[in-house]
């Protein structure tokens, strides 16, 4: 037995930037740390599902920055955390809770192109990303409800 087989169907065919659009998202990786000044950020990754007939499915938008120091800032947190469903007033102990509570959540995002300058050999150059600039509630129903269901032992079959 080989340890790997090449398959040249099963070949990626490169990068391609996720186009601007709404898309059903789960978070992947969420990481709590410091700006330069100190201040907690929250770092968060999102996959565009799969399991949702759009476009860029398994496509990542990646390295999106939250901070709190400012009203504006808070307001995006906000807005994400309403988005993933969290109830009003649901309390994290810190931005590493946070991080960790945000895990898994399915959300839609909206994603818009941001140019940034990469220096790269000792020249400057300009570049695309794909970032998650507002937040929604997914619109595809979960397929069960928080809370399980409730089976009574005369429902079992043995």
């Amino acid at each position: 037995m080989s340890f790997f087989k090449f398959d040249e169907e099963n070949a990626s065919a490169g990068f391609e930037l996720v186009a601007e659009g709404k898309y059903e998202a789960v978070i992947v990786n969420a990481e709590a740390g410091k700006t330069q000044a100190g201040k907690p950020k929250l770092s968060v990754d999102f996959e565009i599902r799969s399991d949702v007939p759009q476009n860029h499915q398994g496509a990542k938008v990646l390295y999106n920055t939250f901070t709190f120091e400012h009203e504006i800032s808070v307001r995006i947190v906000n807005s994400l955390l309403k988005a993933c469903g969290f109830p009003n007033g649901h309390p994290f102990s810190s931005p590493e809770d946070m991080a960790k509570q945000l895990i898994n959540k399915n959300l839609k995002i909206t994603v818009k192109h941001e140019e940034y300058e990469k220096v790269v050999d000792g020249e400057k150059q300009k570049r695309v990303a794909a970032k998650a600039k507002y937040y929604d509630v997914s619109d595809v129903k979960p397929i069960m409800q928080p809370g399980g269901i409730t089976i009574s032992d005369d429902e079992i079959p043995f």
